[in-house]
């Protein structure tokens, strides 16, 4: 009955097949003259824009991929416009986040996300793929998801369809379409609260116009009102009743959310000639049919013959560029099914080729879906052994689940293996006691090889360490150790580090969880697993830092990092930034500490990642306390436990933030409270059970009791806290606590105690660079540094270290730097040359991308209070239709943010203004300041003059000459009548002192702004025959004479004819 897959894997595929693209399905349906033109509605997905959703929900045959394909078409001059129709594969979260990246990238190649395991994974993944999207787009970006409604299947992929829209880069705008939209609160939110645009069936329906222009087109006798009567304006029950393929009774009957699937199989199917249909049934497989693809399968001539018949019913299929097109998702699920169901072997068949041709592409996620979707369950079991294990280190447990989940029991139990993996996606999936039922299953099979016994131990080890069995954890672990068997070199690194992950978190046996991962990353590299190298990079440069190596580890995370962000990013990437920071500050590093910590935070926000950003903050307070910025430290430390409270459990991260904001408030000198918190850190960590906490708290908890003169508990805390530092061999710590435990017997007078911890340090202060960790402690009590170092008791490294230090500042809280300006300066310059600099970089012409952007922010700057988005529509797109204006201000908009910086404009009540905020420094500004300011001056004086001349400096031609608009225009001449004024002013007060020359050049500058200004040119002559110059002057009368008669067509007044009469007797001047 099936195919013979061994047999099937051997075929040679035509190259058409093997080259056969997913990119279908980012492909814009091409243009074509619709019987109904939707103007009423392309009006009003133009009016949505700037809202940065549009949604547009209606059942099966309202025309909303016909719709949207004409606006993508109507918008694309301002906006670089993405696709991406949905099907079932999308249903998985990461299958539908590799979907959006393809779209968003422009159908470029993407790589899957490297990592799904960890939250935010995937928010990660696809807000690094938009911002690189929109970095390489000169025009903002229009994505379009279409087919949403199959999103529903699965609520993560509802949850990232939610986290895009609330996540989407300013300027970037977003179209949902489907019969259903995806179950999301944030769409919820934004459809009560009017906050985007909403299309259903009512408004998608064709009112009576629209009926009228069917009817007309189609040149049919039915009256509007009747077929209004007979439809409901369903789109497709009117054109079907004017073709004449069924009854008005036919129709209304299947105006219900099932209709379309009956009207496919009675006026679709019932129709179509007997001898295209099995070529129909063929070209239902791939998501787009291209020429190449349907000669091949179903011959020229038939090819040929099928897309005539399809061209004529447009509303089955979305044509493509070229020859390709793409079948209504309802009638290719329709085919599929039918063809399922009446040839079964030509439709294994048919699904085998592409399953294949997928494979060679390297598509394997949609290798499996095929092949879970058709049934193919031996080839899709198969597909799961094969590549199971790196889809699990790359996290796709969604994705292994949705096609495990089909394979019945009887393959399953003959496939050890298989049921391994299904255990461990059990335990990924949140279900460890099913997952240690099964995984024991796996255990006790003396079938079951090497790989799917690894397969089930791990899948129990993660089941049990859910349950908070951690001594059954610890014993699984050691069986784990135990196995020999042939489980091939991807699982074998995944069980190293694994077991890695084991002894750092759990047993805490750091030096075999450091020995064990720098295996695991030589099998890595020797295999070219990706990304568990990165992962146990990560983890490898973690633990250094726990031991104490901060250089080695500062060169292992740094690598991490980087290979995090070459793989596309994921939430991983905070992590090892947050660890890298703190590599940074244990080295003494706490400027670079910062630097790194503040992109991490970042970098947890952008992932929507609360957790990764409760981190990297509190590690950013613990830099801060480190450089003595005390309150700051403590605002960031409480930041990060009400995240840990409110957003993001998590006791590990919650115990040691208040153990440091204890720190903080004790540097601050309030030790009551101090007390308090370092009293409730400790049970924290102790009910969490996990010694690093509990040794961090306890040192903490000594610490205070030291500096409250409680010395017997202090000491016994700190030796508690040494202990169990001791037991990790965990070096960095050691040394901080050793060096608490003499500062505590310093207090206490006893001074030989205090020169045996201090050798204990010595001891382990094995490389100079270990001496700059300790600089925090040092500024708590100089005095003791200073003792200790004098005595040589720390070694040269910190006595060095202390000789570096101004003593005097060390005890005193360090004020924090001032930060520079939230937003760089802004330098305009439009009076001549237009120009725009932005923190002293020029911004180019590409850089703005549009003449009109440029325009839209000298607008800004000419009306500071702000400006309603329909009132700069109507100073700048005079000439466009008005439903166009709206997405061409906000395209414009868009290119405005992106030259000069994002939150260059903002909206406040409905208006649009520069940053209140944020520094814009206008010539046009400083030139009527000046202006003013001169005018309040004496007149005549010399101090007015100077201040005219100052004003001038700012004047350098007329207002950006590029700019037509009447609002430039008014700008341009009340600039100009400023500055002839002033020069007028000026060119009176030189000639009031016999200084004609001067008066001259200032009159001249006014004719260069109007040439044929009467009194400038009056003025001009007498100057220059006053200044002894009459044949200048004569010489300048003549040149005008021309011009004027030129320019008007009459000579000029009769007072220059005589005024040239005198110069020429000699009588002027």
């Amino acid at each position: 009955m099936g195919v013979d897959y061994l047999t099937m894997r051997a075929v040679t595929l035509p190259s058409s097949l093997t080259r056969e693209s997913s990119s279908g399905r980012y492909a814009i349906p091409r243009r074509r003259t619709a019987a109904v033109g939707r103007e009423r509605l392309l009006k009003r997905l133009h009016a949505g824009i700037g809202t940065g959703l549009s949604l547009i929900q209606a059942p099966a045959g309202y025309g909303k991929t016909t719709l949207l394909g004409h606006f993508a078409h109507d918008i694309d001059d301002q906006y670089s416009v993405r696709w991406v129709s949905l099907d079932a594969s999308s249903t998985v979260p990461e299958m539908f986040a590799q979907h959006l990246a393809a779209a968003i990238q422009g159908n470029q190649p993407v790589q899957p996300p490297a990592s799904v395991a960890r939250p935010g994974d995937l928010a990660a993944y696809l807000g690094a793929i938009l911002q690189s999207a929109a970095d390489a787009s000169s025009l903002p970006i229009l994505l379009i998801i279409d087919n949403a409604h199959v999103l529903r299947a699965d609520p993560g992929s509802g949850d990232l369809a939610g986290w895009l829209v609330e996540n989407v880069p300013q300027g970037m705008e977003i179209v949902i379409s489907g019969r259903e939209l995806p179950e999301c609160p944030a769409l919820d939110e934004l459809i009560a609260t009017g906050s985007c645009l909403y299309l259903g069936a009512s408004d998608l329906a064709f009112d009576e116009a629209e009926v009228q222009e069917a009817i007309s087109a189609s040149g049919s006798t039915w009256s509007p009102v009747d077929l209004m009567v007979a439809t409901g304006g369903w789109p497709v029950g009117v054109m079907s009743l004017l073709a004449g393929r069924e009854g008005d009774g036919a129709v209304r009957q299947r105006r219900s959310p099932e209709a379309f699937d009956r009207y496919l199989a009675t006026e679709v199917w019932g129709p179509v000639p007997a001898q295209l249909r099995g070529a129909l049934l063929q070209v239902s497989i791939p998501d787009t049919v291209t020429g190449a693809f349907g000669r091949e399968t179903i011959g020229e001539s038939g090819w040929l013959e099928l897309s005539r018949w399809l061209s004529s019913r447009e509303f089955l299929c979305e044509p493509l560029e070229g020859d390709s097109f793409r079948l209504n998702p309802l009638l290719r699920e329709f085919l599929e099914s039918k063809f399922k169901s009446t040839a079964p072997k030509a439709y294994a068949a048919a699904t085998g080729r592409h399953i294949e041709a997928c494979l060679k592409a390297g598509r394997v996620t949609d290798a499996i879906e095929t092949a879970r979707a058709a049934g193919h369950h031996q080839l899709l079991a198969d597909l799961i052994e094969e590549h199971g294990s790196r889809l699990i280190l790359q996290g796709a447990f969604a994705l292994l689940w949705r096609a495990i989940e089909t394979i019945p029991a009887d393959v399953l139990e003959e496939r050890p293996l298989l049921f391994g993996i299904r255990a461990r996606v059990l335990a990924h999936r949140g279900l460890p006691h099913q997952a240690l039922t099964e995984a024991d299953a796996v255990l006790a099979d003396p079938a079951a090889g090497g790989q799917a016994r690894v397969h089930a131990l791990l899948g129990r080890l993660r089941a049990l360490r859910l349950l908070g069995k951690r001594d059954e954890a610890l014993a699984d672990a050691t069986q784990l150790r135990a196995v020999d068997a042939d489980a091939g070199a991807a699982l074998a690194a995944e069980l190293m580090f694994h077991l890695a992950e084991i002894d750092l978190s759990v047993s805490r046996d750091l030096p075999r969880a450091e020995r064990l991962l720098t295996e695991a990353i030589k099998q890595c590299d020797a295999a070219g697993v990706q990304p568990l190298d990165l992962l146990a990079r990560s983890t490898l440069g973690q633990l250094m830092t726990m031991r104490g190596d901060a250089p080695g580890a500062v060169t292992v995370l740094t690598q991490a990092a980087n290979g995090w962000r070459r793989l596309g990013r994921s939430s991983n990437l905070g992590w090892v930034l947050n660890n890298l920071g703190m590599a940074h500050l244990q080295a003494g590093d706490f400027e670079s500490a910062v630097e790194v910590l503040e992109e991490a935070r970042l970098e947890g926000i952008r992932c929507g990642n609360a957790r990764n950003a409760a981190y990297a903050i509190a590690s950013l307070a613990e830099a801060q306390h480190a450089l003595g910025h005390y309150q700051q430290a403590r605002e960031q430390y409480e930041e990060a436990i009400r995240i840990c409270a409110e957003e993001a459990p998590d006791e590990t991260l919650a115990s040691l933030s208040i153990a440091g904001l204890s720190a903080a408030l004790l540097a601050l000198g309030d030790v009551a409270e101090a007390d308090f918190f370092s009293r409730r850190a400790l049970l924290v960590a102790l009910t969490a059970g996990s010694t690093y906490e509990l040794a961090f708290c306890r040192m903490q908890q000594g610490a205070v009791e030291s500096v409250a003169g409680n010395h017997v508990v202090a000491v016994d805390e700190l030796q508690g806290a040494i202990e169990l530092f001791r037991e990790m061999d965990a070096r960095s710590s050691l040394a901080v606590a050793y060096y608490r435990l003499a500062l505590c017997h310093f207090r206490a007078n006893r001074r030989s105690d205090a020169q045996e911890a201090l050798r204990e340090l010595d001891a382990l202060m094995t490389e100079p660079w270990m001496a700059a960790a300790l600089l925090p402690l040092i500024r708590e009590h100089p005095m003791f540094a200073q003792w200790a170092a004098s005595r040589n008791l720390a070694g040269d490294a910190f006595r060095v270290l202390l000789e570096r230090q101004s003593l005097s500042a060390l005890g005193a809280e360090v004020a924090a730097p001032a930060s520079p300006g939230k937003f760089p300066a802004v330098v305009a310059r439009s009076l001549g040359r237009v120009s725009v600099a932005v923190g002293g970089r020029a911004v180019s012409d590409e850089a703005w991308s549009s003449v009109r952007a440029k325009e839209l922010f000298f607008l800004f700057l000419a009306n500071r209070s702000g400006v309603r988005k329909e009132e700069a529509v109507e100073m700048l797109y005079p000439e466009l239709s008005p439903e166009k204006c709206n997405s061409a201000f906000h395209s414009n908009l868009h290119r405005l943010r992106r030259a000069i910086y994002q939150e260059s404009v903002v909206k406040q009540d409905g208006t649009y203004l520069l940053n209140p905020a944020a520094e814009f420094e206008w010539d046009v500004d400083q030139f009527e300041a000046a202006l003013q300011q001169a005018q309040r001056l004496p007149r005549g004086s010399r101090e007015r003059a100077n201040a005219y001349e100052s004003a001038l400096d700012y004047y350098r031609g007329p207002f950006a000459e590029a700019f037509f608009s009447e609002w430039a225009s008014s700008i341009r001449d009340r600039t100009t009548g400023h500055a002839d004024q002033a020069l007028t002013h000026l060119a009176g007060y030189y000639a009031g002192r016999d200084d004609f020359e001067a008066a001259a050049a200032c009159v001249e500058r006014v004719l260069a702004n109007n040439r044929l200004n009467e009194e400038a040119a009056y003025q001009l002559a007498e100057y220059r025959a006053a200044a002894g110059q009459p044949a200048v002057a004569l010489a300048f009368l003549d040149s005008y004479r021309s011009a004027y008669a030129e320019e008007m067509g009459d000579e000029p007044p009769e007072r220059f004819g005589k005024l040239r009469t005198r110069i020429a007797g000699g009588l002027a001047g």
